[in-house]
């Protein structure tokens, strides 16, 4: 407990799903918490359902859209505001296609790029200054194993794919440029994430089971939320204060197969 005691994060997309563990799990280690998402209405309602279990946490929802520059400075301005500082970025936020190769179109393919490329670009070009200002920063950026694999049987959604493979590359050149401010910039890698339809999935239909602890050897096989969240922690932490530019991958053995 209390690895994050002082600190002010931001985490995009914590309406649901990774972002709303990881801004829980903040909260509970310490942190003052501001949570953004497009639809600010969404992280309202996650929050407040945490909140009435945990009065004591700090947690606000602030409504971000990621792709605007200027949208990036009045939520680092509003927190500063609100909390008198910023420690520690994660970009979470992400969208994918939902199509195959064959079947993407311009106008969906720009907009996965858009938003999980350019998006990340203007947070890390906004909060850089700020951090340098303050004697350093971390900012901690969600990637995937789609960036380094091209999947199983049915393949990823390439459009996403071809996103996270992009800020993979401008993590390393963030983590390169900006550390000698003090600023660190490191990735977590999360494989498949267990969703309540995935879970009934697995539970009703045999081979789909079999295919997931063939694609994800380590048991449990299937990552939680949670244990993603864990690894957001550390790298958001002092705890990893030497550590600048690394791929923590966590996926049950995906890649490794």
């Amino acid at each position: 407990m209390n690895r994050l005691e002082g600190k002010v994060a931001i985490v995009t997309g914590a309406g649901q799903g990774l972002g709303l563990a990881v801004s829980r799990l903040f909260a509970e280690e310490g942190a003052k918490v501001v949570g953004t998402g497009r639809h600010v209405e969404k992280v309202e309602r996650a929050f407040a359902a945490v909140l009435e279990e945990h009065p004591e946490f700090e947690m606000v929802a602030m409504q971000h859209e990621i792709s605007k520059r200027d949208e990036w400075e009045r939520v680092i301005e509003d927190t500063v505001a609100r909390f008198g500082k910023v420690d520690i970025l994660v970009n979470n936020a992400s969208v994918t296609s939902g199509k195959y190769l064959m079947d993407i179109d311009e106008d969906s393919f720009m907009n996965v790029m858009k938003i999980n490329v350019v998006g990340e670009l203007f947070g890390i070009q906004t909060i850089a200054p700020y951090f340098e200002k303050n004697g350093g920063g971390s900012i901690v950026n969600v990637n995937s194993i789609g960036s380094m694999v091209s999947g199983d049987a049915d393949g990823w959604d390439p459009a996403y794919s071809a996103s996270k493979g992009a800020a993979r590359s401008l993590t390393r050149h963030a983590a390169f440029q900006l550390s000698g401010k003090g600023i660190r910039v490191n990735s977590v890698f999360p494989g498949p994430i267990e969703t309540p339809m995935l879970r009934e999935s697995l539970q009703n239909d045999p081979a789909i089971a079999a295919r997931v602890e063939a694609n994800n050897p380590l048991p449990p096989h299937i990552s939680t939320a949670e244990h993603i969240a864990q690894g957001v922690l550390f790298l958001a932490s002092d705890e990893s204060a030497t550590m600048c530019g690394a791929e923590v991958v966590i996926d049950c053995g995906h890649v490794v197969i």
